[in-house]
């Protein structure tokens, strides 16, 4: 009988280092997998935050550019207009190619020249043609490899 228990203890000796190898690779394909799943997806809604966060901008702006035109429709339809623009503290139109153009570039919050460390930072621009306003924004994403934009339109009268 005790032959027996020694054969029997031979022949189930545990894992082959083969077994132990092949099971660490399938585990690691099977992390890898869910880390580039996972990391896709963060990167994703961390774009269509921007873009929600641009877009608040954007009507943020119109919705000044309105108040602008109802109070001082001058200051945008008058001869001496910028070109391009923005509209600061809103009643302020400010000529995005002037020295005050610092105050186009704001935070996700709307304040103006934000500090670097404050990302991402949009940059905004008005431009007029007749009635016709055209907002363009444009930031680099927080991860500073893309440069993404968002163009809206509004059609004021004087």
């Amino acid at each position: 009988m005790h032959v027996k228990r020694t054969w029997r203890q031979a022949r189930e000796r545990g894992d082959t280092i083969v077994e132990v190898l092949i099971s660490v690779a399938v585990v690691s394909l099977i992390l890898g997998g869910a880390y580039v799943v996972s990391n896709t997806s963060l990167q994703q809604t961390e774009a269509a935050q921007e873009r929600g966060n641009a877009l608040k901008l954007g009507e943020s702006q119109i919705e000044q550019l309105k108040g602008v035109i109802a109070t001082n429709p001058q200051a945008v339809f008058g001869p001496g207009a910028p070109a391009s623009f923005c509209i600061a503290s809103t009643t302020t139109v400010v000529d995005t190619t002037g020295p005050s153009s610092n105050l186009c570039s704001v935070d996700v919050s709307g304040i103006p020249t934000p500090p670097a460390n404050r990302k991402p930072i949009f940059t905004l621009a008005i431009r007029r043609t007749g009635q016709l306003f055209a907002l363009k924004e444009t930031w680099t994403d927080v991860d500073g490899r893309t440069t993404d934009n968002l163009q809206l339109t509004y059609r004021a009268y004087q």
